[in-house]
């Protein structure tokens, strides 16, 4: 089993991870009457989440933890293997939904995961979301990869709730805890990998492409911690768009910051770099309703989206399964896409794959202590 032990401070010295993962894959998930949304069908939506309490000193151990690990890696991972990896992209808070995409696609360290960032705000329980992955990366850090998102910032936490969900989480007078944590959240966002590519094939990255991008070394130019730029690499990879599909190179973006880029763009930037696809998340564009993804650019490009009705959108989303088969390592893509009409969150069955998580967990234990005798 992959555990980092690098000092006596050490978070895993009490096992304080796997207790975390524990108590939130035996949590319940209830749906909460004080969150009821009312959407533009005029239709009372439930808000489901988890029921999971968390606290701040373990949030504080945990940040310190991560900071360590993400500075210790370079800006761009680079991923090798062959075992399968599943690609999720935007997931805004929607813990439920991603027990749901671990049950469906496997734990670490039977599964590996990259996940493209976007983790909070827009949702209501970002605060779990990041608990878990972070939780998951501490133990299995050659299983779980996690990526920034343009929400993984100061700015934009401030503006679209993640800020206000510590606040509401941790209450306390002048909201000094629920500050505090969200603080110490920020230090390890700055502190994340901006991109990966995967067996030198498939290059991930939150948002895309960048006119300020000579190689693929220049993301390991810069410098984290990082907060994110008004312009440059580190904004575009976390900003940028594909531009329509009769676009052709670098425009500046309708969202205000950043760049769309058009098919010419990732044509030369994969020949350039020996890339077979580009894979990112960040927009909502209308084939989700159906799909949850989009393929661009004569199958050069894969636009994610993997949060389930975003914000009351009724979408489908999706996950990318990446297989490199033969002594070739021959790249064999399968989507795996999430109905929003079938999703009923609150039924046992969609619970029931985590009962034996502990079971696991305390299997492997076992054959750890039996191993360092």
């Amino acid at each position: 089993m992959d555990i980092e032990k690098d000092s006596k401070n050490d978070i895993m010295q009490d096992d304080e991870v796997a207790n975390i993962i524990r108590r939130i894959f035996s949590a319940q998930v209830v749906y909460s009457i004080g969150k009821v949304v009312e959407d533009s069908s005029n239709k009372i939506q439930k808000v489901y989440e988890l029921r999971c309490d968390i606290s701040p000193q373990e949030m504080f151990r945990l940040c310190r933890k991560m900071k360590r690990i993400f500075l210790a890696s370079e800006g761009l991972l680079k991923i090798d293997g062959n075992t399968p990896i599943i690609v999720v992209a935007d997931l805004h808070g929607q813990m439920v939904h991603l027990l749901r995409i671990l049950r469906t696609s496997g734990l670490p360290p039977n599964q590996r995961y990259l996940f493209l960032g976007d983790y909070v705000d827009r949702g209501v329980q970002g605060i779990l979301v990041i608990t878990l992955l972070f939780c998951l990366k501490a133990r299995y850090p050659n299983h779980i990869f996690l990526l920034r998102g343009n929400h993984e910032d100061v700015n934009t936490t401030l503006n679209y709730g993640f800020y206000d969900e510590c606040l509401n989480r941790w209450p306390s007078e002048n909201n000094q805890k629920g500050e505090d944590v969200w603080l110490q959240c920020i230090e390890v966002f700055n502190s994340m990998p901006l991109a990966a590519v995967v067996n030198s094939k498939v290059f991930c990255c939150h948002g895309g492409l960048s006119p300020f991008m000579n190689s693929l070394e220049d993301i390991n130019k810069i410098q984290r911690p990082l907060i994110v730029p008004a312009f440059g690499i580190a904004c575009d990879l976390l900003w940028s768009d594909p531009s329509q599909a009769d676009r052709e190179g670098w425009a500046l973006s309708h969202r205000g910051i950043s760049f769309t880029y058009g098919h010419d763009v990732v044509e030369e930037f994969c020949k350039k770099n020996n890339i077979s696809l580009v894979i990112r998340g960040h927009q909502l564009f209308r084939e989700f309703y159906t799909s949850g993804y989009v393929v661009r650019f004569g199958g050069l490009l894969i636009s994610l989206f993997s949060a389930l009705n975003y914000e009351n959108h009724r979408n489908n989303a999706a996950v990318m399964k990446l297989e490199f088969k033969g002594m070739r390592k021959n790249l064999e893509v399968t989507p795996i896409v999430f109905r929003c009409r079938h999703y009923y969150p609150q039924k046992y069955t969609e619970m029931i794959g985590f009962k034996d998580c502990e079971k696991m967990l305390k299997r492997e234990e076992v054959k750890s202590s039996f191993n360092s005798l």
